[in-house]
């Protein structure tokens, strides 16, 4: 028989914290088929507190038409921009929390960052950190309370080129130093960082990248055959526990693997 002292010990023990990153590749395969639905039944098997969203697309919705009784049809003004966001739908499907934090911005389609949450989110705001005109990037920011505690989340997608992502990443930094110098905090996202260029970089700052932690490859890109971390989880105030290895399914998902990880609030 176990000790009860145990069992109260286990029944008075902090709740671990899900995190998923994860790059929704506008909602495609790697083969450029449309995956909306089976990434969010993924997202509802994942059970996690936070979804660190990124390129989740929207689409333009035809614009609502109504009759005049005399065979012209009219447009509703209000009504003549309507957005189909695939992290809204997962959110309404799922009863989820949400922040988003666009970043392109095209005539029939956008997409960007997006974080959810089953805890009450208060958003904290999103920020250009565009380095260059050619890719537009964002730093989406929220506060999740969970257990008692106001966590910090932060959903980033860096550039594809070294200088640019090193600019972006010391941005972040100097925003996490001034903004939320102290508390838990998860920074997770696309990092496009393949020579872990961000490791060193936020560890001055107090921050550990859980797979490197862990002694995991991290490894998410290309999904079908992961070789290269492009995917990152930075964690303050948070004890890494587990880096979960994507299932098989989300290979055909999106050009990206989820990155997930089980964490501790210290």
């Amino acid at each position: 028989m176990r000790n009860p002292k145990e069992l109260i010990r286990e029944s008075v023990a902090p709740k671990d914290f899900i995190a998923v990153s994860w790059n929704l590749h506008k909602g495609r395969t790697p083969l450029g088929f449309q995956a909306w639905q089976a990434m969010q039944r993924w997202v509802q098997s994942t059970h996690a507190d936070a979804y660190f969203l990124q390129e989740a697309m929207a689409r333009r919705m035809p614009s609502p038409v109504l009759s005049s009784g005399f065979g012209a049809p009219l447009t509703v003004d209000p009504l003549d921009d309507v957005w189909h966001c695939q992290a809204t739908e997962i959110a309404r499907a799922l009863e989820l929390e949400i922040a988003l934090g666009p970043n392109v911005f095209k005539p029939s389609w956008r997409h960007g960052n997006a974080i959810l949450s089953p805890h009450p989110l208060d958003l904290g705001g999103r920020w250009d950190i565009s380095a260059h005109r050619f890719e537009k990037r964002g730093l989406l920011v929220a506060r999740a309370t969970f257990g008692g505690h106001s966590v910090t989340l932060l959903c980033a997608h860096l550039a594809l080129t070294r200088s640019a992502r090193l600019r972006q990443m010391n941005w972040i930094a100097h925003w996490i130093a001034k903004e939320a110098p102290e508390g838990p905090l998860v920074l997770a996202g696309d990092f496009n960082d393949w020579r872990n260029d961000s490791v060193p970089l936020f560890g001055e700052h107090g921050l550990h990248e859980v797979a490197t932690l862990l002694g995991e490859s991290g490894r998410t890109f290309p999904a079908f055959s992961p070789a290269l971390a492009l995917d990152k989880m930075f964690v303050r105030g948070m004890q890494p526990i587990e880096w979960i290895q994507p299932t098989q399914e989300t290979a055909w998902l999106s050009d990206h693997l989820p990155y997930m990880a089980r964490l501790r609030v210290e």
